[in-house]
């Protein structure tokens, strides 16, 4: 089974290292970075640990969107089975790859795999899982499939399901306007416990709260 990682980063140079090698001992088929705009010197940090690197300039980015957009672009011509998607901000560890891997080697026909932090949801701010449980019930009931962490970054998705969406939000309204498009078919789903990391201190998200909500929310609506 082969499995190619798109990261999207802007500003983490001081995340992404880790995030690549907890996943080197997983001998992916590819890694690739897309480096979207960064001026802290992202890409550089991410080709050093071993990564591909698919820069997008300030001003021809836009958001995760268009950068995982661009990074599958890019990827969609080579051979292999599974995207794999994981947040570059060390919210995710990447040691639980394995729970996915796991879930196929029982289940390898799935198609949809999410990383889910519901059990886990007690690390996750208030205000922001309030807000994910929310968009994912109701944006779940209109899709008519059964989420439970629609927002998480930790993705697995075979390649022919994503290959053949048209995939158009250039923000975080990425990652709901796959699943619920991915919805129109009939694919096996599954939610894969993973955990959720919130360091102490203040934290620094690109996520932009109502504003982001609001669109992941419109978005989706168009899907």
């Amino acid at each position: 089974m082969r499995i190619a990682a798109i990261i999207a980063a802007h500003d983490e140079a001081d995340h992404i290292a880790p995030v690549l090698e907890g996943l080197k001992p997983f001998g992916l088929h590819r890694v690739l970075v897309v480096d979207d705009g960064s001026s802290d010197g992202t890409g550089a940090v991410a080709r050093a640990a071993g990564a591909e690197v698919l820069r997008l300039e300030p001003g021809k980015g836009g958001g995760k969107g268009q950068a995982m957009r661009a990074g599958i672009a890019h990827l969609k011509s080579d051979a292999f089975d599974f995207y794999l998607f994981l947040d570059a901000d060390g919210q995710h560890d990447p040691a639980d790859f394995q729970r996915f891997l796991d879930h196929l080697m029982v289940r390898p026909d799935a198609d949809f795999l999410i990383g889910s932090r519901f059990l886990d949801r007690a690390k996750i701010p208030a205000k922001r899982w309030r807000t994910n449980a929310l968009g994912t019930w109701t944006l779940g009931r209109i899709a008519g499939v059964t989420w439970e962490d629609s927002q998480s970054g930790f993705r697995l998705i075979r390649k022919k399901v994503l290959d053949r969406l048209d995939l158009r939000a250039t923000g975080f309204a990425i990652e709901m306007e796959i699943a619920m498009k991915a919805a129109d078919w009939k694919l096996r789903w599954a939610h894969i416990p993973i955990q959720a990391i919130y360091r102490p201190g203040p934290h620094r998200s690109h996520f932009r709260g109502v504003m982001d909500t609001w669109l992941i929310a419109w978005e989706s609506l168009k899907c």
